[in-house]
């Protein structure tokens, strides 16, 4: 009698798993990708450290990939041609210095996507359609720094409030810290206008508004120091800064982001550890909820051995939360994390293999079907991973 009861249950419950209803959302499926890049720039040494940024470059509703190549380095853009990218690039930068990172923003507002290029001895723009009709990149930047310096990473605001973009830049010798340079009636100086915090070796920092006051603050950190500081803007003046987190066993930051990852309305800090210095996790740190002067705690951490050098946050899976994409330098490896019910997992849902020691990682729906798919830029090149979610 207790079989019988036992076999009925477990047909209820079976029929319960396949009543309509109730089989589980499609739309936040786990996402499925490649194993394999679909697209790879097809060099072994990019230039520089490895980029893979995407943009609609020509306003033609889909996205091109800006990347570095060697011999000579230089920036180049492959054009997306029916969801494909073509096999040569459509534009090409003339010889430049090491191609370190190259960021994508509409410096002047004028709907058009340009370039900006940081190199370890300086910083440059190049401007898109210059009073143009169609996409028109020049083959020297419209702008660039007469400082030589380490520009570790370059990052864009409008920390005055006056309307345009001023940029600031994390550096190492022979700066040594955070600059600003300041954008006047549209023209960004050449050489720093203000020197912000301490003059010691900076690996990242980011404008964000971390206290949800309408402006700009400052994230940077220290990697001789394992420290990371917030300095807070009051109507365009920063403060001396507050240390909101340490860490003297892996003391390299790689790349910080500001992002609210839970929707709760406050905005959480992301340190991409990197590979240098001891292996070691990298973090995400939150406020206590009691007040912003107290140091940072960690809310998520990744495996004590990965060498995670780049974030990108987009919602994959269509759940209505930000995922996590990681580009794992010690690793060669490209890496997705999940968020569900709030929190993000400390586990990949899915990982790849890159060819070499990666760099940046980007989503992008790059075939136009619907999904988000990812770009990573490694040491050696840069390649696409397909999202097959929707196949």
């Amino acid at each position: 009698m207790n079989v019988i009861r036992v076999l009925l249950f477990a047909l209820w419950l079976v029929g319960c798993a396949g009543m309509p209803g109730e089989a589980a959302d499609p739309a936040v499926a786990t996402p499925r990708f490649s194993k394999v890049p679909m697209w790879t720039s097809g060099t072994r040494n990019s230039g520089g450290d490895g980029n893979a940024r995407l943009l609609d470059m020509d306003r033609d509703g889909d996205l091109d990939l800006v990347t570095s190549l060697p011999n000579p380095r230089r920036w180049v853009i492959f054009p997306n041609e029916d969801g494909q990218f073509a096999s040569k690039p459509s534009w090409q930068s003339a010889t430049t210095t090491d191609c370190d990172h190259i960021s994508v923003l509409d410096f002047n507002g004028d709907g058009w996507m340009d370039l900006a290029g940081t190199h370890e001895s300086h910083c440059t723009l190049y401007i898109n359609n210059t009073g143009k009709t169609q996409s028109v990149f020049s083959v020297r930047p419209t702008w660039e720094t007469s400082v030589v310096t380490d520009a570790n990473q370059i990052d864009f605001g409008d920390y005055d409030g006056d309307g345009d973009l001023d940029m600031l830049m994390a550096s190492g010798l022979p700066f040594y810290g955070l600059a600003l340079f300041e954008n006047e009636q549209g023209a960004l100086a050449s050489r720093p206008t203000r020197r912000i915090g301490m003059r010691e070796y900076s690996e990242t920092a980011i404008f964000a508004d971390v206290d949800a006051d309408g402006d700009q603050d400052i994230i940077a950190a220290y990697s001789k120091l394992g420290t990371v500081f917030v300095y807070r803007n009051d109507r365009g003046k920063f403060d001396q800064g507050q240390l909101v987190y340490r860490n003297d066993r892996v003391r390299w930051c790689q790349r910080l982001y500001c992002v609210d990852i839970d929707g709760d309305g406050r905005r959480e800090i992301f340190c991409a550890k990197g590979p240098w210095g001891p292996p070691g996790a990298s973090v995400a740190l939150a406020y206590p909820g009691t007040g912003d002067t107290a140091l940072m705690r960690v809310v998520w951490k990744t495996g004590e051995q990965t060498g995670y050098h780049g974030f990108d946050f987009r919602d994959v899976d269509g759940d209505g939360d930000l995922d996590l994409a990681a580009a794992d330098w010690g690793g060669r490896r490209v890496a997705l994390y999940l968020q569900h019910d709030g929190q993000l997992s400390t586990d990949p849902a899915w990982s790849a293999r890159t060819s070499g020691p990666a760099h940046e990682v980007v989503f992008g729906d790059v075939d136009g079907d619907g999904d988000l798919d990812l770009a990573v830029g490694g040491v050696d090149q840069a390649q696409i991973f397909e999202n097959l979610s929707t196949k």
